[in-house]
């Protein structure tokens, strides 16, 4: 059995991003066909798609209340599969890749690599909201509030608004060119910023090489764990 003590990398990346997949919706589905180019779920399905199927080279800062993070994340797909690097470069080394059904998380602090097999996500390590069907709309209220410029692009301000006192609510900044969330943020039902991603730096480069998707953690020394996950 497995020590529970020892830093999985689910437990890892758990409070590292906001990542949308906090919202605690369990139900999919497309856009409904009603809806239309300047609707805001379509932006938000246009959003997901471009988390999952873009290649993008980007740094951004994590922040929950007074404690920041920046990370850099590097988001390859090539023939259909998803290989993605997640680095933090404030010091700790730690870094999460994720190749298919595999993720490998290096912590230089403790001299160790966890590895889990995992079901394949599409989504990646930024995650995605699920489809705003009819039933989501019943529990959220979902809004294209703005298009204001942010830094140097056009964006499209969208607001996910839960309907009752028992869920939180989202503020997404999207880019209007490429529809990737330049900033996201997790709001309490007063407003208040709970959790943010803002990305400093975001490039899409036509092709990445496997070399960016290499650690850069020496492992020599290091202790190995290996976990599969069911499913």
């Amino acid at each position: 059995m497995p020590d529970a003590r020892l830093p999985s990398p689910a437990r890892a990346l758990r409070g590292l991003l906001l990542g949308v997949v906090l919202l605690a919706v369990q139900l999919g589905g497309a856009i409904p066909a009603a809806a239309t180019e300047d609707d805001p779920r379509t932006w938000v399905d246009r959003m997901n798609r471009a988390l999952a199927e873009n290649n993008y080279d980007g740094v951004f800062v994590h922040q929950i209340g007074g404690n920041r993070e920046t990370l850099r994340i590097i988001h390859r797909v090539r023939d259909g599969r998803m290989t993605e690097r997640l680095v933090s470069t404030d010091g700790s080394g730690r870094e999460f890749i994720r190749d298919g059904n595999e993720l490998v998380a290096y912590f230089p602090d403790r001299r160790m690599v966890v590895v889990e097999k995992r079901p394949p996500r599409n989504a990646g390590f930024l995650g995605r909201l699920p489809g705003l069907d009819s039933a989501i709309r019943e529990t959220y209220d979902v809004r294209d509030v703005e298009r204001k410029r942010m830094q140097g692009r056009w964006v499209r301000v969208i607001t996910v608004t839960p309907r009752d006192g028992f869920r939180y609510g989202y503020r997404l900044w999207i880019d209007e060119v490429t529809a990737m969330p330049v900033r996201t943020q997790l709001a309490s039902l007063g407003g208040d910023v709970i959790e943010q991603i803002s990305f400093a730096s975001l490039t899409f480069p036509a092709i990445i090489d496997d070399e960016m998707l290499r650690p850069e953690v020496v492992t020599d020394g290091f202790k190995w764990l290996r976990r599969d996950q069911p499913g």
